[in-house]
């Protein structure tokens, strides 16, 4: 594995199947994989499935940031009552999030991963 090129070793990095902590796990490895897993490439981004990417951004503070408010978001989804579930939603039906002061994106890239979900 690491003797493969550069690019096809962020290609495999960048794989679907591979989570966080598989990342985590590969970047403790050897200091090859280290440098593949930087925070500054492309296999953090990856896992921001449905993210605006820039290139000014710390990718794995940036993951960070976004699981924990995706792990926030998801608790407020699942604490939600049937009577959210209409065409109207009042307009303090939001405060719990508005309330996180995490950046809004977060919470709309975790409600699209939960929208995608396989079942759903």
């Amino acid at each position: 594995l690491t003797d493969l090129p550069g690019e096809l070793l962020e290609l495999i990095l960048c794989c679907d199947v591979l989570g966080a902590a598989d990342i985590g796990r590969v970047s403790c490895t050897c200091r090859r994989l280290r440098e593949a897993c930087q925070p500054r490439g492309k296999v953090w981004p990856s896992l921001l499935k449905y993210y605006s990417h820039s290139d000014s951004v710390s990718w794995l503070e940036e993951y960070k940031a976004r699981h924990n408010a995706g792990l926030e978001a998801q608790r407020i989804v699942a604490s939600f009552s049937k009577r959210f579930f209409s065409e109207h939603v009042p307009c303090d039906g939001f405060s719990d999030i508005e309330t996180l002061g995490c950046p809004s994106h977060f919470f709309e890239d975790e409600l699209m991963c939960i929208l995608n979900m396989e079942g759903r």
